[in-house]
């Protein structure tokens, strides 16, 4: 079986994922809610990120603080075989900061490594740096791990447990696609589709050309197929999308409309009408420098937003998408909750509760008075058959048997 792909029904998986790979099995499930102090570094193409949280268990997380740097590792040349010298000093800094940061709140550090450093033959360079320079031992993920860990994070933002949901994370180097149910990967599949790697392969030149994007789109469209006729086979209900590129092509859609940014994107729903015309903004902006300028977009993305809208475009079209629900949480939540199960074990179940928790969660990050963010939470947890999104259709099969 290839190493990127992992197809298997339900039940065969282990709960938690964790002997699969060779890291202790759960011990017996427990009931504890102790609290833990732990963060997660997720050491991206693009980005490095931090996040520092108390994790309660089958409460969830009590996110204390959250940090990132856009250290562009996969910045060198040679389809990401080699890690930039400038760049691995980039990413070591943003690790002894990141070490500062953790050890001030007393949190135990998993960190975790994907595409850029999984593929690059001078890895061992950027390891040895991170353990002596920064004190990290910094694990390095295979892209179905990758899938799944992201989705332990989807599950604990988006309230989907119960359904069949297509997952999709567009990264720097690599997109991970998975299709889950009740915590459990039905099938994964890692992709050399990212926004990094198509814009140097693409998009280099200082001025866009019509050929090159339909030359991308091809090259995309060619390199799902083949997933998406798996993910047909086991079905799945709704589809959820995580990270930075899907994040910003969501604002984009908000600023298009004229309408204020959400107070949080997490669940915000990305229809293909809107994806479109975001889509169609890029193309026609002829410059980096044009699409820095486009509304709702980083200046700093501006030049890796093109290839990877167009990613998205096409798993809307291979996959027959109208909408896609957006989660906050992706890859270091996902580690936050496995490095919590593999200490204590027990089941996942609790995420099919995870409507009022989240809530409670985010209107408490957004809210100093404690009293005024439990009042939000109950006005926001409607009875069982009215839990969605406002702005979420009843769920129904998009595709599948």
């Amino acid at each position: 079986m290839d190493l990127e792909t992992a197809e298997a029904l339900a039940p065969a998986l282990p709960a938690a994922g964790a002997a699969s790979r060779g890291r202790p099995a759960p011990v017996e499930a427990t009931a504890t809610n102790r609290p833990e102090l732990l963060a997660a570094v997720d050491i991206g193409t693009n980005s490095v990120h931090l996040v520092v949280a108390r994790v309660r268990g089958l409460r969830g997380l009590e996110v204390l603080e959250r940090e990132k740097e856009m250290v562009r590792l996969g910045s060198g040349a040679g389809d990401m075989k080699h890690l930039d010298e400038d760049a691995v000093d980039r990413g070591i800094a943003a690790l002894a900061r990141f070490r500062e940061v953790a050890d001030v709140h007393g949190a135990a550090v998993t960190a975790v490594a994907t595409s850029a450093v999984r593929e690059a033959e001078n890895r061992s360079v950027f390891l040895r740096r991170a353990r002596e320079e920064a004190g990290m031992d910094v694990e390095i993920i295979s892209g179905v791990e990758e899938a799944r860990l992201i989705h332990l994070g989807v599950l604990q933002a988006v309230p989907v447990f119960d359904e069949r949901l297509l997952l999709c994370d567009i990264g720097g180097g690599s997109t991970e696609l998975l299709v889950g149910y009740r915590g459990k990967t039905l099938t994964a599949r890692s992709m050399k589709l990212g926004s990094i790697r198509l814009t140097q392969r693409f998009f280099d030149a200082s001025k866009l050309q019509s050929s090159a994007v339909d030359s991308c789109r091809r090259e995309v469209r060619g390199m799902l197929s083949s997933f998406s006729r798996v993910a047909r086979h086991h079905g799945y209900e709704v589809a959820v999308g995580s990270s930075g590129t899907i994040g910003a092509v969501c604002s984009m859609a908000v600023s298009r409309r004229e309408e204020a940014p959400p107070r949080t994107w997490n669940n915000f729903r990305l229809s293909r009408q809107d994806l479109a015309a975001v889509v169609k903004s890029l193309v026609r902006a002829p410059t980096v420098a044009a699409r820095a300028k486009l509304p709702g977009l980083d200046a700093g993305r501006a030049d890796i937003i093109l290839a990877g809208a167009l990613i998205l475009e096409q798993v809307f079209e291979e996959f027959g998408l109208e909408e896609m629900t957006f989660s906050d949480y992706a890859l270091r939540e996902g580690v936050l909750l496995d490095a919590w199960q593999r200490r204590h074990g027990g089941s996942l179940h609790h995420l099919s509760n995870i409507r009022r928790s989240s809530v409670v969660q985010l209107a408490e990050l957004m809210d100093e008075d404690r009293e005024h963010s439990q009042h939000v939470a109950t006005l926001a947890a409607p009875p069982a058959q009215l839990l969605r999104h406002p702005q979420q259709r009843p769920a129904q099969r998009l595709h599948g048997p």
